[in-house]
């Protein structure tokens, strides 16, 4: 699988694997490797040479092969006794023990390969360990319009060291100020828009021999720039918006999401209402407020709104106030003269129906009196004058 060799190895032609003369169980001698530089320990970004001598034969020479312990191999055909591998120092992974052999015709024309050489060890320094990228929201999410401050911060440690941050693994270049030090650096976007939303991670290069050594990348950070929230919904209770000074006043104001912490304002001409003004009771339940006047006060009659705030990185960022409504507040004065009215008009309408009904009853019913006077004694009076009056 050359998906896994150093970059110039994949580009060197494979060589057919070698036959071993049955009639010759002895392999060529070994060659002799060589590698330079000679280092205790080698740095990412170093260019390295492993030459392999094959010794003198009457063999004709086919090509070299290299290996290393991290899995890597390659063929090279040449007529050469020496060839001189190159490659640069990526990581870790170019670290180990690293051997060759070679291959020549035998005088049967079948390729045989050498033994194998010694050993030579790389020592790889591995790469710079990883920052910590911090948001200044701890959730990753804001709203469009309000600051993102990233904060990288590497390891502890005293080597020089420069700062990159990215975007979906490109770096970020165009944003506004990165003040760094080295220990960590701050990016800062004044005013997010909705085209940041995406994963962020940084790392640093750390200075090694005149070298920057880049280090390995963050986790990434989830950033979702959202959309400003819209108005909220004021509700009044009574609904016709008209209340007696004496009746309870209800106003429910509903946000329009709860991505965020909310607090509640309402507003009366413009003005905000202070907690607890006459005697008003305030309640919040999810994305929704209530407050509740008990008693509706004298002369609060006008227009009523409600805004939202949304808490976004330590910053209340208030919503457009909600539509207007409003609110008649009646003074009970203006009531009782009607009620009074109505009640003695229905007095004196009853009144009148009794007396008709009266009159109406003693002109059916033809029955006269004749001969008392206001002191006679009605029991003295001759029954025979009744009779007589009736007949």
């Amino acid at each position: 699988d050359t998906s896994q060799l150093p970059p110039a190895a994949r580009s060197l032609p494979p060589l057919l694997p070698p036959l071993r003369n049955p009639s010759s169980p002895d392999l060529p001698p070994p060659p002799n490797i060589t590698v330079t530089p000679e280092k205790t320990e080698y740095l990412i970004g170093d260019a390295v040479s492993i030459r392999c001598v094959a010794p003198w034969s009457k063999e004709r020479m086919q090509g070299f092969q290299f290996s290393g312990t991290s899995g890597w191999a390659v063929d090279v055909r040449t007529a050469k006794r020496s060839y001189t591998y190159r490659f640069n120092i990526t990581g870790p992974k170019d670290g180990g023990s690293h051997a060759c052999t070679y291959t020549v015709i035998n005088q049967f024309r079948r390729p045989v390969r050498s033994q194998e050489s010694k050993f030579i060890i790389l020592s790889v320094k591995d790469h710079p360990p990883q920052p910590t990228l911090a948001l200044n929201s701890s959730t990753g999410v804001t709203i469009e319009g309000q600051p993102l401050v990233f904060l990288c911060t590497a390891p502890a440690g005293d080597a020089e060291r420069r700062f990159h941050f990215y975007k979906k693994k490109v770096e970020v270049t165009n944003w506004a100020k990165l003040t760094s030090g080295y220990a960590e650096a701050q990016l800062q976007v004044a005013k997010s828009s909705q085209n940041d939303t995406g994963n962020f991670t940084c790392g640093y290069d750390e200075k090694t021999e005149g070298r920057w050594i880049p280090s390995y990348p963050s986790q990434a950070v989830e950033v979702l720039v959202k959309e400003p929230a819209s108005a909220p919904r004021l509700g009044v209770e009574p609904p016709s918006g008209v209340v007696s000074e004496d009746r309870p006043l209800r106003l429910t104001c509903v946000a329009s999401r709860d991505d965020f912490r909310l607090r509640f304002g309402f507003y009366r001409n413009g003005a905000k209402i202070p907690p607890g003004q006459a005697g008003s009771k305030t309640r919040n339940a999810g994305n929704s407020s209530e407050l509740l006047f008990p008693q509706s006060p004298r002369s609060f009659s006008g227009k009523f709104s409600c805004e939202v705030e949304e808490e976004v990185g330590g910053t209340w960022v208030p919503s457009p106030q909600s539509e207007a409504v409003d609110v008649t507040v009646k003074a009970r004065s203006q009531l009782i003269p009607l009620v009074a009215g109505c009640a003695a008009g229905a007095a004196t309408l009853l009144l009148g129906l009794l007396l008709v009904v009266c009159f109406c009853r003693r002109r059916r019913g033809g029955v006269h009196w004749k001969g008392l006077h206001n002191k006679d004694d009605p029991s003295a009076y001759p029954m025979a004058y009744v009779n007589s009056s009736i007949s």
